[in-house]
């Protein structure tokens, strides 16, 4: 089993015994608040952001007790732009559930408003849980710039995202550019960065060198995932990153290489909701048949050997480096 892996069961803990902590003493709709938070950032999940900050603690200190607390921050932080994301994409379900502005039976404003305030609470209660850690008052606040600057640069990866179904034309390399924004700074970079700062490590910067091209290779899997995946895998309808019009990859390979009849079948669809299963399938034929699957699988091939080849640089420990092999492996590993 992976070293860092066998602590996903103590962050669940973690975040159980913060919620519990939280409710206590509450009434009316803030308890209301807190209990759907609780259910909803602890529904599912791999726990990916706190154990890559484990991993960057790792580098340079042992784990220990105070950086399995410091990375529930980053749930929080996580169910704070999940709870946003949902709102701006109108998405109804999210892990097999509701999306939190789903889980309340008031007008859509309303809920709308409601699930607004809660993630603003996450937000709050993840720099809280960070700041409450004896660290090193200068590694504490590396630690708390880089979580404002992950934040910040996600943001704008959303901005960008938001606003390229406006374009004319969408390229690869905007579409790189959102997933190392929104994707690679969140889910890899920002909080092995995190970690390791708190751990005093020297070279944080050469966590650049890993993080990002593992981030962009996990979400152009992802995005192969939320075309070929499976509703229960995804925790929401296979085909919702389609019918939002997503442009990934995947959708830009084929418009590359498919021909003009099958890319207009394609566009019909694309964006629109209600497509039928039959159609949809014939959408995934065309995107295989055409050869952009097989080419966006070695894209995301090409990252990962990026990510795999940057090791020797962050550590010469054979197991820190087998580790980091490992949860790369486990990053992209999601689909054949």
């Amino acid at each position: 089993m992976s070293v860092v892996a066998q602590y996903k069961s103590q962050v669940d803990e973690e975040l159980g015994r913060f919620f519990t902590g939280r409710e206590l003493g509450k009434d009316g709709i803030e308890l209301r608040v807190i209990s759907a938070l609780k259910e909803f950032t602890m529904r599912g999940g791999k726990r990916v952001r706190p154990l890559f900050m484990i991993l960057g603690y790792w580098l340079n200190s042992d784990i220990d007790e105070r950086i399995i607390r410091a990375s529930i921050s980053l749930e929080l932080m996580q169910s704070y732009l999940l709870i946003h994301d949902d709102i701006i994409d109108q998405s109804p379900t999210r892990r097999g559930g509701p999306s939190f502005h789903k889980m309340w039976n008031y007008e859509e404003r309303m809920n709308e408003g409601i699930s607004i305030v809660a993630a603003d609470l996450a937000d709050a209660y993840s720099h809280e849980i960070l700041l409450s850690n004896d660290f090193p008052p200068e590694n504490l606040n590396r630690a708390m710039m880089a979580m404002s600057e992950t934040v910040e640069m996600t943001g704008i990866g959303q901005l960008m995202d938001i606003t390229m179904p406006l374009k004319d034309k969408v390229t690869l390399g905007e579409v790189t550019k959102v997933h190392v924004m929104k994707t690679a700074h969140y889910t890899v970079n920002g909080p092995m960065k995190m970690g390791a700062y708190l751990s005093g490590y020297p070279n944080v910067g050469l966590i650049d060198h890993y993080g990002i091209p593992l981030g962009i290779a996990f979400q152009i899997q992802d995005d192969i995932l939320g075309m070929y995946g499976d509703e229960k895998t995804l925790g929401k309808p296979v085909t919702s990153d389609f019918e939002e019009g997503k442009m990934t990859h995947l959708i830009l390979n084929a418009f590359d290489l498919a021909s003009e009849n099958d890319i207009k079948f394609i566009k019909k669809f694309l964006g629109k909701p209600g497509i039928s299963q039959s159609d949809f399938e014939e959408v995934r034929n065309i995107i295989k048949s055409s050869g952009a699957l097989a080419k966006t699988k070695e894209l995301a091939l090409s990252y990962y050997n990026k990510a795999i080849s940057s090791i020797p640089e962050l550590t010469d420990d054979s197991m820190k480096v087998k580790e980091l092999e490992e949860m790369a492996k486990r990053m992209v590993d999601r689909i054949n």
